[in-house]
């Protein structure tokens, strides 16, 4: 079996002779098959190779193609089926470079070559930005300098154009051609940042070969390649040599396809078909020239077509006239007898030295078969006529043209006998008509009559149905005009407010008047929303849809979503939405920066609102992190104001510095992201009557660690930060930012009058009393997000309270603590609330405790910084053990932070509040103190209660750790608030039987239905403090076994019937038909592994020190002081 390998090779710049002598080379080489193809100065050599096997056919096709390569260089631009034009246009987008014509001569040449390839307009411009362009056209021209400098100079003129055309356009490179003028042959030109380049050409290129030649010097230019003979280089401006074609590059005469193996005759026309044209077969002899002056023998036959003959034959014998101006000819006879010669039909030569093509005639009717119409005719009836006609031309009578149409007329004519034969009494001439001679009449002069008749009549009904096709275009495009200035008068809403003039009266009166049209003839418009930087856009009422066209997407527009409150007397927050992404841009700072402030205008007034929060929100969210921006409208009640403005700046990615008064009024503006199932969303502050309207968007700065929605956190594979956290510093600059307004509005009553102390006493008091206050109503807002272990109220939290982390963890030495440097602590943050309740009252300077200047990385309240390591675990201690746990208890406290921020890589979010003097003065004793295993600084959890014991790390996250083992924590029940309250009021909590079987349903699979529910789960393993480790769930042969942790934090997360979660994985579970509710008696609160914080401080109040505490819930560890 014979394989056959096929390359190509692309070639343009050398002559088709050149090419021929490289390939005869190559074939005398050994080359077994060889072809060329031409078109448009494109070769296409293709080397053929048989082998027995395909691998060989592959090396010996490379082997020759290398050679070819070696050969031609610089002039193979490709390889296979891709053209100069795309080569040149793969090589501008691989360099991003743009490329434009001169004028447009030149960008039609390029775009005829360009415009079919994908990508095209990525490099060149067809014209657009260049000579397309009226404006930039102008621009484009030759500058004076040069042509004063070089008057004439073809070349130095279109430079110099291709020069400005790059400055005019910021292009890369410009191309020009000119075509030939007098004393310079055409050529063409390429122009970039380092000089020109240009190539002459021979004449009578097509259109393709010229843009050919402009694309491969364009090519060679971008990669540095020789150029050919016929180029120049330099720079516009300076003296360049002389541009000529090289004598290789200069006309050839007709080329014919060759091949190696087959030789096809010359033909006079190009096979269009085909890709290329052929190419004259290098493998034949150049013909053989005749002698000069061989006189062909003369004959009697005339000469072939192509041959030029004067009218009289030259005799040879015949004296020489040696005198120019003695002119002498045979005479006309001498010249008629010439021709006569010329004229007579004689043989061709033996051997042509053209061959006619004989064509054959136009197709016609008369090809056809016609059919014999007489054989259905009665050969009786034929043989009368026939006999007929004979004896009429016997006697005489003949048949006209008159005769016939006089018969036609009888046979198609209405009109009768009688009125025919009084027609011809009228027509009958008179006796002196009768005595003069009769004019004979040509025959067929009255069939021509008709027949010019017959076209007048035609070209009248032709002329008259143009004028009637004329009329009726006139009359639509009338109709079509009125139609159209109907549509945009009905439409027009007149002038559009522009973005420039925002905050002045210009703009207003244009929107009021803007708005005024938007109403009568915008259905659903009742209003506009103006932007500072962004275009703005009418506002339609709530359930407006979008109008869709044909083929086309739905229109965005910007609609009320909920029921506007800005008229209310009671703060509230009203919902806009944009149905498109137009304001998904404000998430950039700099437009934000531009757009800080938008005004809502409506029919009874006028709306300007200063943005305080930019965030992302998921409407769909469950849990933690879920914001109900749809029902926050009423804010009314303090506690939902509380809310809605701490859940807003929380989640702000910009902080705006824009003061938030107690009873403001809101707007917030939806619109749709580029992320799924996200929205942006922008919310404005009213501006008040009495305040400054002008805009401060340079102040706003980006926030490091704005909340995002869950989804987000999920696609980025990042943990969520604890929200409560978050939310409580986000109510603590309120708080604050709410206390200094209300002090500034305070002094600024006092006029310019210079207050006394009393009444600098009495503002002080009156700003902490305020303060506190806020703070105090945030009881119930932080209530569901935090539970305190030495705090009277316990309630919900987190699924995960206290210190959690992760396995496995990071490992710390404590020769790498000790040797690690201290940087400068940044500024301290804002504190979550004062304490002030019992004596531990907190002391003025908390924040300079530290004696060593020690400090630690941690996410303090949602903002990642350096702090004083004495500050940080006095914060902490505080914020978990409230204020009034035991001192040994805030040392152990203080500890277990200690190692577990170490154990922890980067910033760890941790959560503080103010310390008092008791939590201070531990963290000051213990700073230096760590829990350490084999020398390694501990992985240190801890967690609010435990049951009657802890659990081991293997049973709360799977993998073990010596020092987190079960141990026993006997004081939780008696000292702990919430040791056994999961529900409102007990330890049980409720799940219904329906809700759990569609969350089982869709988290593990598994369909219950009909499913007996007392066999729904099954407790597989738990420790012996009631800890559950496995968890069956579903029946035998229909079930999963997932872990206790699982089971508490996914399965059953905000659950239950009060959308609560398990307050640890130490549960028992029951089914009570009564109620068609699972039963949840659960034991404890937190994860269970490591210390039991409510432990802690029964262990502290039965007099154990903080060392005891420590290693009694981290057994196997030491006490290391550094």
């Amino acid at each position: 079996m014979v394989n056959t390998q096929l390359k190509i090779l692309r070639v343009f710049g050398p002559t088709a002779a050149e090419v021929s002598a490289v390939l005869r080379q190559i074939r005398d080489d050994g080359c077994p098959g060889l072809r060329l193809l031409e078109r448009d100065g494109e070769f296409a050599v293709c080397v053929q190779v048989s082998a027995p096997n395909r691998g060989m056919a592959e090396q010996y096709c490379d082997k020759w193609v290398q050679r070819l390569r070696a050969k031609f260089g610089d002039d193979v631009f490709a390889t296979g089926e891709t053209s100069l034009a795309q080569a040149t246009l793969d090589l501008l987008l691989q360099k991003r470079k743009l490329l434009v014509a001169v004028d447009e001569t030149t960008g039609r040449l390029l775009g005829n070559l360009l415009q079919p390839l994908a990508h095209s307009e990525a490099v060149f411009d067809f014209g657009t930005e260049s000579y397309a362009d009226p404006q930039r056209e102008r621009q484009i021209k030759v500058p004076q300098q040069l042509l004063k400098k070089f008057p004439g100079d073809v070349v130095q003129a279109a430079a110099g154009r291709a020069v400005s055309a790059m400055q005019v356009t910021g292009a890369d490179y410009a191309a020009a051609y000119m075509p030939a003028t007098v004393g310079q042959c055409p050529f063409v030109l390429i122009c970039d940042r380092h000089g020109a380049a240009a190539c002459a050409l021979p004449p009578e290129l097509t259109d393709a070969a010229i843009g050919n030649q402009i694309l491969d010097l364009l090519r060679r230019r971008m990669q540095g390649l020789r150029l050919t003979d016929s180029c120049i280089t330099f720079r516009p401006g300076r003296e360049h040599p002389l541009l000529l074609v090289s004598e290789a590059g200069r006309e050839r005469g007709n080329t014919v396809r060759f091949s190696l193996r087959r030789r096809t005759p010359a033909t006079q026309d190009a096979d269009h078909t085909a890709d290329f044209e052929p190419m004259m077969d290098f493998n034949t002899a150049d013909p053989v020239m005749p002698p000069p002056h061989t006189t062909r023998q003369r004959t009697a036959t005339a000469a072939p077509t192509g041959t030029i003959q004067f009218e009289t034959d030259l005799d040879p014998m015949a004296e020489t006239n040696t005198d120019p101006m003695n002119i002498r000819t045979a005479g006309p006879q001498a010249a008629t007898a010439s021709r006569r010669r010329r004229t007579q039909e004689t043989e061709s030569y033996d051997t042509p030295l053209y061959q006619t093509e004989r064509r054959e005639p136009a197709p016609s009717l008369l090809d056809d078969e016609i059919p014999d119409f007489s054989a259905e005719i009665d050969p009786a009836a034929l043989a009368a006529a026939q006999a007929a006609d004979e004896a009429d031309a016997a006697a005489g009578r003949t048949t006209t043209a008159e005769d016939f149409s006089k018969a036609a007329t009888r046979l198609f004519s209405e009109e009768d006998e009688a009125e025919l034969a009084a027609a011809q009494t009228r027509r009958r001439p008179g006796k002196t008509e009768a005595a003069a001679p009769a004019r004979p009449e040509t025959p067929g002069a009255a069939s021509i009559k008709n027949r010019s008749l017959a076209m007048i009549e035609r070209t009248e009904r032709r002329r008259k149905r143009t004028a009637t096709i004329f009329l009726v275009v006139i009359v639509l495009l009338l109709l079509v005009g009125a139609g159209a200035l109907w549509w945009f008068f009905r439409n027009d809403l007149g002038t559009r407010p522009a973005s420039k003039n925002y905050g002045t009266t210009v703009y207003d009166e244009t929107v009021e008047s803007y708005l005024a049209n938007a109403l009568e003839k915008r259905p659903g418009a009742v209003g506009y929303l103006g932007w500072p930087g962004l275009d703005g856009t009418l506002v339609y009422a709530a359930g407006t849809e979008p109008q869709t066209k044909e083929n086309a997407s739905p229109t965005v527009l910007t609609r009320f979503a909920t029921a506007s409150n800005l008229d209310q007397p009671t703060p509230g927050n009203t919902v806009l939405e944009c149905t498109g992404d137009t304001y998904a841009v404000l998430a950039q700072e700099d437009v934000i920066k531009e757009n800080s402030g938008f005004t809502l205008y409506l029919q009874n007034g006028t709306y300007r609102f200063k943005v305080v929060s930019v965030y992302y929100l998921d409407p769909t969210e469950e849990g933690e992190g879920a914001f109900d921006l749809y029902g926050s409208t009423d804010l009314s009640n303090y506690y939902d104001y509380l809310s809605f403005v701490a859940g807003i700046q929380a989640r702000s990615l910009w902080q705006t510095n824009v003061e938030i008064g107690d009873e403001s009024h809101f707007l917030t503006l939806t619109s749709a992201t580029s992320e799924e199932g996200v929205l942006l969303c922008v919310t404005g502050r009213l501006i008040g009557a009495d305040e400054a309207a002008a805009l401060d968007g340079a102040s706003i700065t980006a926030t490091e660690e704005p909340l995002l929605t869950a989804l987000q956190y999920q696609r980025k594979d990042q943990p969520m930060p604890a929200v409560s956290s978050l939310l409580s510093a986000s109510v603590d600059r309120y708080a604050q930012q709410s206390a200094a307004s209300s002090a500034s509005r305070n002094s600024g009553t006092q006029g310019e009058e210079e207050s006394s102390g009393t009444d600098l006493d009495s503002q002080i008091a009156a700003m902490q009393s305020q303060t506190d206050a806020i703070l105090a109503s945030t009881d119930k807002l932080l209530a569901g997000l935090t539970d305190v272990a030495g705090s009277g109220n316990a309630s919900e939290s987190d699924l995960n309270q206290g210190a959690e982390g992760g396995l496995p963890e990071q490992t710390v030495t404590v020769d790498q603590v000790a040797a690690s440097p201290t940087p400068e602590p940044t500024e301290v943050p804002a504190s979550d609330s004062a304490s002030s309740e019992g004596g531990d009252s907190a002391s003025t300077d908390s924040g300079n405790s530290s004696s060593s200047g020690e400090t630690i990385n941690v996410t303090m309240n949602g903002t990642a910084q350096t702090m004083d390591l004495v500050q940080c675990l006095a914060m902490v201690a505080q914020n978990e053990l409230g204020p009034n746990a035991p001192a040994e208890a805030y040392k152990a406290q203080c500890v277990a932070t200690h190692c577990w921020i170490l154990s922890q890589s980067g910033y760890p979010s941790v959560a503080g509040t103010t310390p008092g003097a008791t939590a201070l003065a531990a963290a000051q004793e213990v700073a230096r103190v760590l829990i350490t295993y084999n020398g390694q600084v501990c992985f240190t959890p801890y967690f609010a209660s435990a049951s009657t014991g802890t659990a081991s790390a293997a049973d709360v996250w799977g993998n073990d750790r010596p020092w987190l083992q079960a141990v026993d924590s006997p004081y939780d029940q008696s000292v702990a608030t919430n040791w056994n309250t999961n529900g409102n009021s007990s330890g049980t909590a409720r799940f219904s039987r329906q809700t759990l079987q569609d969350r089982i349903q869709s988290e593990l699979g598994i369909d219950l239905s009909g499913v007996d529910p007392n066999n729904w789960f099954k407790i597989v393993s738990a420790n012996q403090y009631g800890w559950v480790a496995k968890i069956q769930v579903g029946p035998d042969g229909n079930s999963q076994t997932v872990s206790g942790r699982w089971f508490r934090e996914n399965l059953l997360a905000r659950q239950s019937v009060d959308g609560r979660s398990l307050r640890s994985q130490c549960f028992t579970v029951s089914y009570d038909a009564g109620v068609d509710c699972f039963i949840f008696d659960v034991y404890g609160y937190g994860h269970g592994c490591g210390m039991s914080q409510w432990g802690a401080i029964g262990y502290a109040q039965n007099g154990w020190g903080y060392q005891d505490i420590l290693l009694h819930y981290y057994p196997g560890t030491t006490i290391t002081t550094y």
